[in-house]
């Protein structure tokens, strides 16, 4: 399975490129599919942000994601990277009160917030102190126009950075930097490129059963826990979530994890309902789990009951990950090193997967040997882990028990 989505340069004046603009795409088709506002929004936060590793998106110094109103309402913006990320509001948004409030908020946590497409008139005035953008659609509206509402904004605008959208011609972008522009877009400069990346599958009679359980009167975090380490996408999912809530609330760009449990415990109940809201009711989807995705689980579930034998509890949390995520760079067909850059985790754990080294690794080099019927080096390394090579064979055996009694599909 595939993400798409479609990037459009932003430049400057002196035509260096400064970011990009998200475009929502379902396939190579360059064209906005028959969709709602908020689902495009949605499904390029998963995709982009959450699902996909943003060691693909190195080249970008800012990203701008459209946010229609219900979404910002819900304060969905606030689980981006604000180091990154401009939030767009989207022109089909109305400047109500609440939304008011949501831009101040958002404003005074560090996001930076583009108006696009507006109506150039005194509307989104209250909304200009929080401003650090303005697009300016100059197919929407006249040079005559632009430039009229800039000279009776002057002192509203001035600490406001001006960008002209949708320049075809180079008349175009000389009578919009002579205005006052400094920012540009159109397909003078570059079109939109659609670009597609492997993305992971959620299994969803977990999502679904996560749904049921994140939004209880009284959510578990036991139950929690243990829907989440069924599932090596809502795993992942949940750790980059997670980093950009840290980031974002603390400032935090470290946060290293030792567990799944720590996670759930530190975004609490209100932010766990907000990973369902964005992570969850966009990505049901029917597609059955892949062969990998199995194997890993399994990996996951072996690593941590061969290790709880030799370490402590917390040890074992981290061996489950190790196993869990060590086929993430054959998903994504990326470097592990570029993956495990994304997420937080332990030190031991990414020693394991970035090095395959230090005191997980052998309980994930173990397995994978049994995979490969490497049987008398299956036997050597049991024996140096105190095992025998019959008990390896026995967790195993629980362990794909344990995987293969995970529902799959509707529940």
């Amino acid at each position: 399975m595939f993400s798409f989505v479609a990037r459009q340069a932003i430049f400057d004046a002196n035509m260096n490129t400064v970011g990009y603009e998200l475009l929502f795409r379902d396939s190579m088709t360059n064209r906005f599919p028959d969709v709602t506002a908020e689902y495009a929004t949605a499904q390029i936060i998963v995709e982009q942000f959450l699902g996909a590793p943003l060691g693909r998106l190195k080249e970008y110094s800012t990203i701008f994601v459209n946010f229609p109103y219900e979404l910002l309402i819900q304060g969905v913006a606030e689980t981006l990277p604000k180091d990154r990320v401009i939030i767009e509001i989207l022109e089909t948004a109305s400047p109500t009160p609440q939304l008011l409030k949501t831009v101040k908020q958002l404003s005074m946590h560090g996001f930076r917030i583009a108006l696009d497409d507006f109506s150039l008139d005194d509307t989104w005035n209250a909304f200009l102190p929080y401003i650090s953008i303005i697009k300016f659609d100059v197919r929407e509206y006249t040079l005559q126009e632009i430039s009229s509402y800039i000279a009776q904004k002057s002192q509203r605008l001035k600490n406001i950075i001006l960008l002209a959208e949708k320049i075809e011609t180079e008349e175009e972008y000389t009578a919009y930097k002579n205005l006052g522009c400094t920012l540009f877009q159109g397909h003078l400069f570059s079109k939109p490129v659609i670009h597609a990346a492997n993305k992971l599958i959620q299994n969803q009679a977990i999502t679904l059963k996560l749904i049921k359980e994140v939004n209880a009167d009284a959510p578990d975090f036991g139950k929690i826990e243990a829907l989440l380490k069924q599932d090596l996408a809502l795993s992942f999912k949940i750790m980059r979530y997670a980093q950009n809530i840290a980031f974002n609330a603390k400032g935090i760009k470290n946060f290293r994890s030792q567990s799944l449990k720590d996670i759930i415990y530190y975004l609490g109940t209100n932010e766990l309902r907000r990973f369902v809201l964005v992570s969850c009711l966009t990505s049901v989807n029917k597609v059955k789990t892949d062969d990998i995705y199995h194997q890993s689980l399994v990996r996951a579930r072996f690593c941590e009951l061969a290790s709880a034998h030799s370490f402590s509890r917390h040890a074992a949390d981290d061996a489950f990950i190790v196993g869990l995520f060590s086929q993430l760079d054959t998903i994504f067909e990326m470097p592990m090193t570029d993956l495990i850059n994304q997420i937080d985790v332990s030190v031991n754990v990414m020693m394991a997967l970035k090095e395959k080294s230090g005191p997980l690794y052998p309980w994930l080099q173990l397995i994978e040997l049994y995979e490969n019927h490497r049987w008398e080096e299956v036997s050597a390394l049991s024996h140096r882990l105190g095992f025998n090579r019959s008990v390896v064979a026995d967790l195993i055996k629980t362990a794909t028990k344990w995987v293969n009694d995970i529902p799959v599909g509707r529940s």
